[in-house]
């Protein structure tokens, strides 16, 4: 398993310097070479960063709706040109912000809805996060294959029971965790994670012996 971080910000930096010291990209991660996760503010970005070419990806996973996430043109500039559609997995609210005509094939995501993207397969998981469309749910993702499982659980305060529920058989490898604040104390707390509120969070699953003293644990969706 293969987990490139492309852009590992939260939403307050300022986009139009991107590239400059101390300038995070739009969260946005790559699983093994084919599979993006968010394609937001920076994302075509974050791909040219690393030399990475729109063909290489054949599956595009969307926690949410937020623009540092999901920016339909740019979505729509990554699938153009191919021979087969790019698989857009979102929720139905975003899909329906994806430009006329885009060579997309969509796929609505629904809390515990499962799916197989590659060698994965991919558990939607409910996420504790508000974004600006009445109704919409943001997602984390469990992948499970061969070569370990991956909790990748971006944006959110900590994990709502009925997500845990959904892998509460599994052991974790990896688990990518939003750490948007390092202090406790700041009002995002209600819909991202600080750092206590992470190691709570860890404490908790390796009691429920989800995680163990071999998982690998990122913080990413880091502030300024």
């Amino acid at each position: 398993m293969k987990l490139k971080l492309l852009g590992t910000g939260a939403a307050d930096y300022d986009w139009s310097r991107f590239g400059e010291e101390g300038v995070r990209g739009s969260t946005s991660s790559l699983l093994n070479g084919h599979i993006l996760i968010d394609c937001g503010a920076t994302g075509l970005a974050n791909l040219r960063r690393f030399g990475i070419p729109h063909s290489d990806i054949d599956t595009l996973l969307v926690t949410h709706s937020h623009d540092d996430h999901f920016v339909p043109e740019q979505v729509a500039e990554l699938a153009s040109g191919r021979r087969v559609p790019l698989a857009v997995y979102a929720s139905p609210e975003a899909l329906a912000m994806l430009p006329d005509g885009a060579d997309v094939a969509v796929h609505p995501l629904a809390p515990g809805l499962k799916f197989r993207a590659g060698e994965f397969a991919v558990t939607a998981l409910p996420a504790n996060h508000l974004t600006n469309i009445p109704g919409e749910q943001a997602f984390h993702f469990c992948f499970e294959s061969a070569a370990g499982n991956l909790l990748y659980a971006l944006d959110g305060a900590g994990m709502l029971k009925t997500a845990v529920r959904l892998f509460s058989q599994l052991r974790f490898d990896w688990v990518v965790t939003d750490c948007t604040m390092a202090e406790s104390g700041d009002f995002r707390i209600f819909e991202h994670s600080d750092l206590d509120m992470v190691t709570h969070l860890m404490k908790t699953l390796r009691n429920l012996k989800i995680v163990d003293g071999d998982t690998r644990v990122v913080l990413d969706h880091l502030a300024r």
